[in-house]
């Protein structure tokens, strides 16, 4: 089996020189996708790679008990807590959260996952991002021997794509997650007047985006893409969800039509953050099969705590055949795929690395 094969893999990377000793903890699998997903398996490969690479990983029971104990019902994400909580009664320095976005076995089959690995020291942070989504048919080559019509296969494929991002992090203290974007994937109209000071760190807070598109779950799917990237890029240091999300409920802020200036002021002083990041996501749009149209469209927002005012705002808008010419060669198959560079880009951007 393919999965077999790559835990298989993991385990001899992590027996490399270099490692870097952590505890953490693996929750239990987000299903984002609106369908069936193997989140079982999706955990195990998982928790099987961080203990290949010497990490020491807290089971399943302990962390079962711990969570009926303190009655935690939310799983996709830590708050302060929770996280002390857990750092002092299991030794737990880390806890590491995936995402499936994704989750197609019609052929070609699909598959998209975002992951994060958050720091329990004092407000958990995110210290490692990263995702990967694919199609069978995203390289099908000549005369098509380069499809992939068997789901097990993906899902290995894109596994094996995180574990070895996460092995990289683990072992050397960071890993390249930058993804290379097209320029077709650049926000159609974007404004910056945003001032970063060279060596300063600045805290940032993402907010789910409003949905207004057809797609279950496109807010958080879009708010998780902005913290992996912008957790990539060394200005940034991104709070988790989990405490964005429980801060927001104990202040009982309700953004249903976007963030406001006043929500952004009072999020960003529970959270000591510098900046807040939302949005709103028009489309977000798959397929199944071989035919079919990716679409996304979302616009976003940063509004600075210290001046109150809004110093980013973009608008992207991209479909799966921008740029295609001849023979179908370069088309985006999943919105994942579009959405993940679309987001790269104006993270950068944001950040002052690619204007």
């Amino acid at each position: 089996m393919a999965l077999a094969c790559l835990l298989s893999a993991a385990g001899a990377a992590g027996a490399l020189a270099g490692q870097r000793p952590a505890n953490v903890a693996v929750f239990p699998v987000e299903n984002l996708s609106g369908g069936s997903v193997p989140a079982d398996e999706t955990r195990q490969f998982v928790m099987d790679t961080l203990a290949g690479a010497g990490v020491r990983v807290l089971s399943v029971a302990d962390l079962d008990a711990f969570m009926t104990r303190h009655r935690v019902r939310y799983a996709a994400g830590i708050d302060a807590a929770t996280a002390e909580a857990l750092r002092k009664e299991a030794g737990v320095d880390g806890a590491l959260f995936v995402s499936v976005e994704l989750s197609s076995e019609a052929v070609p089959p699909k598959v998209a996952l975002i992951a994060r690995l958050v720091s329990l020291e004092g407000t958990p942070l995110v210290v490692w991002a990263d995702d990967a989504g694919m199609a069978g048919d995203d390289a099908p080559g000549l005369f098509e021997r380069g499809l992939v019509n068997d789901y097990q296969a993906l899902l290995g494929k894109a596994l094996g794509r995180l574990a070895r991002s996460l092995l990289g992090y683990l072992q050397g203290g960071e890993a390249e997650t930058r993804v290379k974007a097209a320029s077709k994937f650049r926000p159609r109209t974007a404004y910056r007047v945003l001032t970063l000071e060279e060596g300063r760190p600045y805290t940032v807070a993402v907010v789910p985006f409003v949905n207004i598109s057809e797609r279950r779950n496109a807010g958080e799917l879009l708010a998780a893409l902005f913290t992996r990237h912008l957790s990539a890029l060394e200005p940034f240091r991104v709070v988790d969800a989990g405490v964005t999300r429980q801060r927001l409920l104990d202040a009982r802020v309700i953004m249903d039509g976007g963030i406001s200036l006043s929500d952004a002021g009072t999020v960003a002083a529970l959270l000591d953050a510098d900046f807040v990041l939302g949005g709103r996501v028009i489309r977000y749009q798959d397929y199944e099969g071989p035919a079919g149209l990716a679409r996304v469209e979302f616009s976003t927002v940063v509004i600075e705590r210290q001046s109150r005012k809004v110093v980013w705002s973009s608008d992207s808008y991209n479909e799966g055949t921008d740029g295609v010419h001849f023979f179908e060669r370069g088309t985006t198959r999943t919105a994942h795929a579009m959405a993940t560079q679309m987001v790269g880009i104006a993270a950068g951007m944001i950040a002052g690395r690619d204007r």
